[in-house]
């Protein structure tokens, strides 16, 4: 071979190495609307999708969006590297279990259910109180371990379910379960989701001590090159003005946010 064709052949193996390793994240996320929409043809919009996208489009990464009901979400980020999820509490109980990349939404808050008909709202004046009744939470989910934390026990006051619109479903279906916990910004979701008027719920008592901050969050193996780009992208988005912009398009979305 002649040698002024080394440079081209080198040149040509460089390209299709590199674009045949190109980074890639897999992102996965849950229905939780209206942050996460999980369409019909399995494609995902909403807010907090429309901002992690933003993120990782700027940070020149290939991706692949999936969504999956919560356990098998958050099981997928814990196990496999390169993959990361929206959107997540960070409480101290999660702190060291991924990789924190920013925040993906406004503050929020968690709040006690009950159908307007259930008796027993009326005689819940604490959280403490919760302990004579029964409450249904997420597996897994920040309102689970909240609940954990007051004293709540699985299998006694406690009633774990693994997919978000089952829960609504119990309040409506299930005469021993009492109340749910859910935030302001979702509940509407939820109750249309589950078929149940919203009008028929009571807010209870806002968990005050639990102000949920959503996040996306990567698995701790995470090529470090991603989490940079990735952490670098999503304080941008504060700054230039983007986030405001994806907020502005949902906020008549979200009529609790302020």
């Amino acid at each position: 071979m002649s040698k002024r064709f080394i440079p081209l052949l080198v040149i040509l193996i460089s390209n299709y190495c590199t674009s045949s390793h190109a980074q890639k994240v897999t992102l996965v996320t849950e229905h939780l609307p209206p942050y996460q929409i999980i369409k019909e043809d399995s494609t995902v919009a909403g807010f907090a999708t429309e901002i992690v996208l933003e993120v990782v489009q700027r940070s020149n990464l290939d991706y692949e969006l999936l969504g999956y009901p919560w356990v098998r979400t958050y099981n997928l980020a814990l196990k496999k590297a390169n993959h990361c999820i929206f959107s997540i509490a960070r409480i101290p109980l999660r702190e060291k279990l991924f990789t924190w990349i920013g925040q993906v939404t406004e503050k929020n808050n968690a709040v006690v259910w009950s159908l307007k008909s259930n008796e027993n709202a009326a005689k819940v004046k604490s959280l403490d109180d919760l302990k004579h009744f029964t409450t249904a939470v997420n597996k897994n989910d920040v309102t689970h371990t909240a609940m954990l934390d007051i004293g709540l026990i699985e299998s006694k006051n406690l009633y774990v379910v693994e997919h978000t619109k089952s829960l609504i479903n119990l309040l409506a279906t299930r005469p021993e379960i009492d109340f749910i916990v859910a935030d302001d910004i979702t509940i509407p979701h939820r109750a249309k989701l589950a078929g149940v008027s919203v009008n028929l719920l009571n807010r209870v008592i806002e968990v005050t001590n639990l102000s949920l901050n959503f996040y996306l969050a990567c698995n701790k193996n995470t090529d470090k090159d991603i989490i940079n780009k990735l952490k670098k992208n999503i304080a941008k988005i504060h700054l230039d003005g983007s986030y405001e912009k994806i907020l502005l398009k949902w906020k008549s979305k979200m009529p609790h946010l302020k």
